[in-house]
């Protein structure tokens, strides 16, 4: 199963939620680490974590099987 880029973005839209609020949140220096695991390029455990604990459909997240136990 992919990570389903465009229907997160999507929710995200809908929830006024921008990469830079998770950055910040999480204590990035840079967006980069939220885009690519939007993307799917890396799998950002706290990332994740982040959209699915927001309330972003798991189904979209694709989340790691450690994650889904979680979720």
């Amino acid at each position: 199963m992919e990570r389903n880029s465009i229907e997160i973005r999507v929710w995200m839209r809908r929830k006024g939620i921008r990469l830079v609020n998770i950055q910040r949140e999480l204590e990035f220096r840079t967006h980069k680490t939220v885009r690519a695991t939007i993307e799917g390029a890396e799998n950002n455990r706290r990332v994740l974590a982040w959209l699915r604990d927001a309330g972003c459909p798991k189904k979209h997240l694709a989340l790691p099987a450690d994650m889904r136990k979680v979720a």
